[in-house]
C-alpha cells in the first residue's frame, strides 16, 4: 500500500514536464483571464497543453490568441500527460481527482477560489511555478484516498473520494438509523443525522463542522463521525486505513430522502438494508508540491481563518 502525504523529489530531468492537460471550473470569474495568461507562459516555455473534449464551446465562447486551436482528448492517460492544471477552487480540486486519480498522473492546483485549502498556487505566481516545475524543482504529496462502492437506489456505484463519504437525513425532518461494521464486527447501531467516514485529507471539511477531530494529512486512518447523534456515547472514532467499513440503512420504519455524497456531492437516495463498503483507495492523490518544509498546520490556521461563506 503506498504511503500518504509524503514529500518525496520527482525524478527526472529538468524536461520532465512536456504536455499538460488544463482542467477548468469555468464558471469561475478570472477564469478566462488566468487560463490565458498560463497558456501563454506555457507556450513560451515549449509546454503543450490539452484540453477536455467538455470544455469545446467555452473555448470557443472564451477565443483568445492563446486559446486557439488548442488540443482536445476525451481522458488523459498515463504516458501521454506528465501534469493536471487544476484551475478553480477545492470543489474543483476534488472532482479532478475523482475523476482521474486512478490515472496516477500529479495535479498542480492554481487557486481561482477564495479557501484553496489543496490547492499550490496562485495566478500572479504561475510564472515563477512553471519554472521550478521545468528546473525539476517540485515535489509529490500523495494523499490517501477512500474507494466506495455499494448498493444505492437499486443500482451498483462506485466512486473515490478525497475528503469523505456521507450517509445523511436529506431533505427530511426526522432522524436516521444506520449501522455501521468494521469487517463484520458491528461498531455501533446509530439513531442520528447521518454517519460521516473521512480521509485525514477530509477531516478538515465535514467531518470537522460535525465536530470530529483534526488529523494529519500522513496519518493513514479512517474517521467514523456520527452526525448529531441521539445518545450521549455516540462519539467519533479513529479507524485504521487498512480496515474495511460498512455502513448499512437499517430503518424499522423506512422514510424517502436518505441522501449518500461522496465528496459533498449527491449520489442518489438510499433504500432500507443497503449498505456501501468504503476502503483505502490503492490509488493515492498526487499533488505538485513546491514548499517542501510546508507546515501543514500553519497552512490549517491561516486557511481556516480566513474561511466565510
Amino acid at each position: 500500500m503506498k504511503a500518504c502525504a509524503t514529500h518525496e523529489p520527482q525524478k527526472g530531468t529538468a524536461g520532465l514536464i512536456r504536455r499538460v492537460l488544463f482542467y477548468l471550473n469555468t464558471g469561475k470569474q478570472t477564469a478566462a483571464q488566468v487560463i490565458g495568461d498560463c497558456a501563454r507562459l506555457c507556450r513560451a516555455r515549449g509546454i503543450s497543453f490539452c484540453f477536455l473534449q467538455e470544455d469545446a464551446p467555452w473555448l470557443r465562447a472564451n477565443a483568445q490568441a492563446e486559446l486557439a486551436d488548442c488540443a482536445l482528448i476525451e481522458r488523459p492517460a498515463p504516458g501521454e500527460i506528465d501534469a493536471i492544471f487544476v484551475f478553480g477552487g477545492d470543489g474543483t480540486m476534488l472532482r479532478a481527482l475523482d475523476a482521474f486519480v486512478c490515472c496516477d498522473i500529479p495535479l498542480l492546483g492554481i487557486n481561482l477560489g477564495r479557501m484553496g485549502f489543496l490547492l499550490e498556487t496562485e495566478p500572479r505566481d504561475l510564472s515563477a511555478a512553471l519554472d521550478r516545475l521545468l528546473a525539476g524543482k517540485y515535489g509529490i504529496e500523495r494523499r490517501m484516498m477512500l474507494r466506495v462502492e455499494g448498493d444505492c437506489g437499486g443500482r451498483r456505484v462506485l466512486a473515490h473520494a478525497t475528503n469523505e463519504v456521507s450517509i445523511s437525513r436529506g431533505l427530511s425532518q426526522r432522524m436516521i438509523a444506520l449501522d455501521a461494521y468494521v469487517g463484520d464486527m458491528l461498531v455501533d447501531h446509530y439513531i442520528a443525522d447521518g454517519l460521516v467516514l473521512s480521509s485525514p485529507t477530509g477531516s478538515t471539511a465535514y467531518s470537522l463542522s460535525a465536530g470530529g477531530p483534526i488529523v494529519a494529512p500522513d496519518v493513514p486512518c479512517f474517521v467514523l463521525n456520527p452526525i448529531c447523534p441521539h445518545s450521549l456515547s455516540a462519539r467519533p472514532i479513529v479507524l485504521s486505513a487498512g480496515e474495511r467499513v460498512r455502513l448499512r440503512i437499517h430503518m424499522k420504519e423506512m422514510r424517502e430522502g436518505i441522501q449518500l455524497s461522496v465528496d459533498g456531492q449527491a449520489v442518489c437516495q438510499m433504500r432500507n438494508l443497503e449498505e456501501i463498503s468504503v476502503i483505502r483507495s490503492p490509488h493515492d492523490a498526487l499533488l505538485i508540491r513546491f514548499d517542501e518544509k510546508r507546515n501543514y498546520f500553519s497552512l490549517l490556521k491561516d486557511k481556516l481563518s480566513q474561511w466565510s461563506l
